[in-house]
């Protein structure tokens, strides 16, 4: 994948992400997640806050899923819209533009896999921008509110993907039991062994009645470089199917 450079567009093999109109660009860490998340089975998808699309194009590569993807901001949903269009999947990635907490009221759905990367600054001054406020601060979309959605809209054998900071992560963890919730996979992502996880992949399913899921759940390390721009073995075989170039030392 080239294009490091948050440029207008984002060139992957069989898809490009075209991203002028979104507040938020493509990042490495979006990429890693949208590789990482486990999908080849799922029938139903859920991508909540889908911006550019990314999470779906990379779901939809690996799956034969219907794809849901759900975007508050008009302009981030015409151009997710739009790279879905011209995608390879056109028929299986479906945008809808509204506020997923009303979605869900109404949604009849229960997706096998949900994905999000949502709004993670807390305490930071707000953006003046609204589509970078309403991108990058949960006080439009607080933590627990995606619990919420996520518990009414996960399948009984579900799983739910999100992308955190730590920090958020941590609490989201905290917190997933009030909604009947629990931690599946705990994954921090860091950019080189020479770097701290800044990040963190967390999986969460429904509390089974017979299972209290008490096991301790590992905390993983996903290392993207080995220094940049050279990626980690792990990185390259997440993205060998997805990147254009791979950098490899």
């Amino acid at each position: 994948m080239s294009g490091r450079r948050r440029n207008s567009h984002f060139q992957c093999q069989q898809f490009t992400i075209e991203q002028s109109d979104c507040a938020m660009k493509v990042t490495t860490d979006a990429s890693v997640f949208g590789a990482f998340v486990p999908v080849e089975n799922a029938k139903t998808i859920l991508d909540i806050g889908t911006g550019t699309g990314i999470l779906s194009l990379f779901a939809a590569q690996r799956s034969l899923a219907t794809i849901d993807a759900i975007e508050i901001e008009p302009n981030a949903a015409q151009q997710a819209s739009l790279n879905a269009k011209n995608s390879p999947w056109p028929e299986r990635i479906n945008v809808i533009t509204n506020d997923v907490r009303d979605y869900a009221n109404q949604c009849p759905t229960r997706y096998d896999v949900i994905i999000t990367n949502p709004p993670f600054f807390t305490e930071s001054t707000q953006n003046p921008d609204t589509q970078k406020s309403l991108a990058r601060h949960n006080a439009h979309f607080p933590l627990q509110d995606l619990l919420g959605v996520i518990q009414q809209l996960l399948a009984t054998q579900g799983t739910a993907w999100i992308l955190l900071p730590l920090e958020e992560a941590n609490s989201c963890i905290s917190r997933a039991a009030n909604f009947g919730l629990t931690l599946k996979r705990h994954v921090l992502i860091r950019t080189s062994k020479q770097h701290s996880p800044h990040v963190a992949m967390i999986a969460l399913e429904h509390q089974q009645i017979d299972n209290q899921n008490n096991a301790e759940v590992p905390t993983e390390i996903f290392t993207v470089y080995t220094q940049h721009p050279y990626l980690s073995d792990e990185s390259a075989a997440l993205f060998r199917d997805y990147y254009t170039k791979i950098k490899k030392a």
